[in-house]
């Protein structure tokens, strides 16, 4: 099953931006994380589930609580992209290995603006960071070893 961008602003909205607010950086990133790992274990590549999702959340959690500990929209929305880049870089699906998004750049420019806009609800901050995500995502190529041509995050 492909992954689908409102399926994460959905968990998002929910997990993440929804109430209770989150008491610290810390907390607020790793329900960051686990909004976006969650979604992100249904991935496919080449038929290919991807085995690192969920081990590879703490990961995502510190990275993302450091970013939303920079406190000012833009620094923050860089920030926050650049750590979902490293969590989805290096990904494995079976023999594959993920390589760094290719929209690196669309998916800062997502992110800040959700953080930017101070009029954006919650449903609709949560849908721009999915779609921010979700172009990281699907530019991510998999590697695989010879003969497997490389392939996309589906």
């Amino acid at each position: 099953m492909p992954l689908i961008p409102d399926d994460l602003a959905q968990r998002l909205e929910n997990d993440w931006l929804g109430e209770p607010f989150p008491g610290s950086d810390f907390e607020s990133g790793d329900r960051f994380a686990g909004a976006v790992a969650s979604w992100f274990g249904g991935a496919m590549a080449a038929g290919f589930p991807v085995v690192t999702a969920a081990p590879r959340r703490p990961q995502l959690s510190a990275a993302a609580a450091g970013a939303l500990g920079a406190g000012l929209g833009p620094a923050a929305g860089q920030l926050l992209a650049l750590a979902t880049a490293s969590y989805l870089a290096g990904q494995t699906f079976g023999a594959g290995t993920a390589t760094f998004p290719a929209a690196l750049a669309a998916g800062m420019a997502g992110i800040t603006a959700a953080f930017n806009n101070l009029e954006f609800s919650n449903a609709a901050r949560a849908q721009q960071i999915a779609l921010a995500v979700y172009l990281m995502t699907i530019s991510t190529i998999v590697v695989f070893p010879a003969p497997l041509p490389p392939a996309p995050i589906l």
